[in-house]
């Protein structure tokens, strides 16, 4: 669709149309509401992650009415957990692993039959509020094209790059400095040995590199490393291949070929979720190192705790809603990501982990508690749609 066409008034428009962003439109025009979605990158995109959907996760989708995800990809029930010479095969709740270019496409095609309208190379640009309007005005820029819009709610999933609120909050972002950045890769070949099925997980000093089979066999390649080891190593690509190394994993040489995707500093957050008729959800609301597997998980909780606040906005915005939503996104969200933030506190200690892998292996009944735990059930909102 060509900007000059699309129509200047609209209930919601979304900034990004990753998970959560393609999540909470198709909730929103299940709901009956004109959507607009965003994207700034050209469709369908690669983009750095582990590519797993693990059973919380799955169960979520599937309360949001997205439950046909499970045809995606290739199931996983399996993890060999490595850091050195000591290894662990754990057992998992069947996941699945996915490439991100087949997920973020397919969900956001669920939510152009639910009726958003999806715009892909296009950035949103928030203009100036003003609290006496019923809507905010924002630009959507195309190119050299541009389009003034207005609607009664922006919604930001625009990822860990989100500049959405860099006028309205200037300074609110908090990175991390000791924060490990994300790169990833997806190849059509890869050694026999990383078999479908099962995700290998290589732990060092310096970050952990996860491999896992996704659609059409292809192995998805995702890790979080220190820049300075990346710096040391002179690239993402033998960066990946010494922790693989370290821990006897095969290497070859399509690593060294392969397109490798990359991500800002990971551990981030914000004091407060929004500004005037503008809510965050996503990435760009706050993100830990996800080694537990539920970066994705993450973002369909948020988006699916977001949509009751986002009808009421949509409805009469009230300033209020901004620290509602800061306040429930820490419950649901927030206090999951604190978690993942200890076990990756763990992953900087060898030691430590190795350690515990002696555990494992030698008291097997150990990992189902934990397992069970990591695979626990998102909250559901009140006003979930049938």
């Amino acid at each position: 669709m060509r900007l000059n066409a699309l129509a200047r008034e609209w209930d919601v428009v979304v900034a990004g149309a990753g998970v959560a962003g393609a999540v909470i439109a198709y909730r929103l025009a299940r709901r009956g509401l004109r959507v607009l979605l965003a994207e700034k990158a050209p469709w369908p995109r690669h983009k750095a992650c582990g590519g797993c959907l693990n059973a919380a996760t799955l169960r979520a989708l599937e309360q949001a009415g997205l439950g046909a995800v499970r045809q995606l990809g290739q199931p996983y029930a399996e993890l060999t957990l490595a850091s050195g010479k000591r290894r662990a095969m754990l057992p998992l709740p069947q996941g699945r692993a996915v490439s991100r270019r087949q997920l973020d496409d397919w969900l956001v095609s669920q939510a152009v039959q639910a009726g958003v309208v999806f715009l892909d190379t296009t950035q949103v640009v928030l203009r100036a509020a003003d609290r006496q309007s019923s809507r905010r005005d924002l630009l959507l820029r195309h190119g050299q094209a541009q389009r003034k819009v207005s609607t009664r709610l922006i919604v930001g999933g625009d990822g860990l790059c989100s500049r959405l609120l860099r006028e309205d909050a200037p300074g609110d972002l908090q990175v991390a400095d000791e924060s490990r950045i994300g790169v990833g890769a997806t190849l059509d070949e890869a050694p026999a040995f990383y078999g479908a099925g099962r995700i290998h997980m290589a732990c060092a000093a310096h970050g952990y590199v996860g491999l896992v089979r996704v659609e059409s066999n292809r192995l998805n390649v995702g890790a979080a490393l220190d820049p300075g080891w990346i710096k040391h190593c002179g690239g993402p690509a033998a960066a990946v291949k010494d922790i693989l190394r370290q821990s006897d994993f095969p290497c070859w040489s399509a690593l060294d070929e392969a397109e490798w995707q990359g991500t800002p500093r990971l551990t981030r957050q914000r004091s407060r979720l929004g500004s005037e008729r503008v809510l965050i959800l996503g990435d760009a609301a706050g993100y830990v190192e996800p080694f537990t597997g539920e970066g994705m998980g993450w973002a369909v909780a948020g988006a699916t705790e977001l949509e009751p606040l986002a009808l009421e906005a949509v409805s009469a915005w009230r300033p209020a809603l901004i620290d509602r939503w800061t306040s429930r996104h820490a419950q649901v969200v927030r206090s999951r990501q604190r978690s993942c933030h200890g076990v990756a506190a763990m992953l900087r200690r060898p030691r430590l982990l190795r350690a515990s892998l002696a555990w494992l292996e030698a008291v097997p009944a150990s990992v189902a508690p934990l397992t069970a735990w990591l695979n626990r059930d998102y909250p559901r909102n009140r006003q979930e749609v049938r």
